[in-house]
């Protein structure tokens, strides 16, 4: 039965054996360590210097993807104009040619 077992030990759960060693409690009201005002300086200055050397580098790769995107805009504007070109004396060779294939050499009015 389950009441029986009065004034034994409950089986540990958790692994681990005999239960022999100590755990300490666990303590309430922690205070903070705290650092001495040099550390904090030089945590400052650190940050600042990262902050200093991220900004230019960040500003350059912006700067070079503004500039990288205006390239292929234009290269993609000379592409159009190409296919356009193309596409124009593809029509007027076709024009050019009757139904059956052969250069029609009559003037067109």
């Amino acid at each position: 039965m389950a009441t029986s077992a009065r004034g034994k030990k409950p089986a540990s759960k958790a692994g681990g054996g005999g239960g022999d060693f100590y755990i300490p409690p666990v303590p309430l009201a922690v205070v903070p360590v705290r650092k001495s005002v040099g550390e904090e300086i030089v945590g400052w200055v650190f940050c600042c210097f990262l902050i200093a050397c991220l900004l230019p580098l960040g500003a350059m790769l912006y700067l070079d993807i503004l500039e990288a995107k205006h390239e292929v805009k234009q290269e993609l504007e000379k592409v159009h104009k190409l296919r356009r070109e193309v596409e124009r004396k593809h029509r007027e060779q076709n024009r050019n040619y009757d139904s059956d294939g052969i250069p029609d050499d009559r003037v067109r009015r």
